[in-house]
């Protein structure tokens, strides 16, 4: 499969690898805009003009079904200093994830998607990289995201819709390297 630009940008490319989408009506949840704006009601591009910059290094992989996700929450990563690529679907993060081996920082993962939902792409992206930061995002409540058993546990829980500042505690938890133990960001 071909790498195809996601984004224009030559300094920090969006790609994605194949790009099929399912048919609207096998999506299990309609499309959630990435990032949201805050309480302070500022858009998320006046946000991450406006805010503070983590030091940021390195690849993230955005794994989502939803098109739009993908490019807002690049454009995002990109703004705070990250390469990115992007993944409409587990099977392809992971061909992704193995052609470039000790690359990718960190992976932002949506829960539902088809096919390889979020906990499936999560244990497989570790069987190829243990280890690997993965935050594991959704729109559904973390309490039911989070019950039952999982062969691996996300780095972090970030809820649907996301703000910038919880984006960035998410990626500053998740590459501290310290577990979060499914509690969702702050």
């Amino acid at each position: 499969m071909a790498l195809t630009p996601v984004q224009d940008s030559p300094s920090r490319p969006v790609v994605a690898l194949g790009g099929a989408r399912p048919p609207q009506a096998l999506r299990p949840h309609p499309p959630s805009p990435l990032p949201v704006p805050s309480a302070a009601g500022s858009n998320p591009a006046e946000q991450a003009a406006s805010g503070p910059k983590p030091a940021a290094s390195g690849i993230v992989l955005i794994v989502d079904d939803e098109e739009p996700g993908r490019k807002v929450a690049g454009a995002v990563l990109q703004h705070l200093g990250f390469a990115v690529l992007a993944a409409p679907d587990g099977a392809t993060a992971l061909e992704l994830l193995r052609q470039h081996p000790g690359a990718i920082a960190c992976v932002l993962c949506d829960l539902t998607m088809p096919c390889m939902d979020g906990w499936e792409t999560l244990a497989a992206l570790r069987q190829v990289q243990p280890g690997l930061p993965v935050i594991l995002t959704s729109g559904y409540a973390e309490s039911s995201v989070m019950k039952g058993e999982h062969p691996e546990a996300p780095s972090v829980f970030l809820s649907k819709p996301y703000s910038l500042a919880r984006l960035q505690a998410a990626l500053g938890q998740a590459l501290g390297g310290r577990q979060a133990g499914g509690r969702d960001a702050p």
